[in-house]
């Protein structure tokens, strides 16, 4: 996943605060995988990489938790 987005966050919501189109935060240190669909399963198709403060901003942040 890391390499798939060039060690930088896969963010692309437009609700998202941090940023205009794709999020350029880089990916070191503290990032997320993001599941596309909350709950779903554990797979690159449904995983983005996420700096933390887009993935906080996702509005299934949190829910789906196993």
């Amino acid at each position: 996943m890391f390499k798939r987005a060039n060690g930088k966050c896969e963010c692309t919501m437009k609700t998202c605060k941090q940023h205009t189109g794709r999020c350029n935060a880089d990916l070191r240190g503290d990032w997320a995988v993001h599941h596309v669909t909350a709950g779903g399963p554990d797979t690159l198709s449904n995983a983005l990489g996420m700096c933390q403060i887009c993935h906080r901003n996702t509005p299934t942040y949190g829910t789906g938790k196993r």
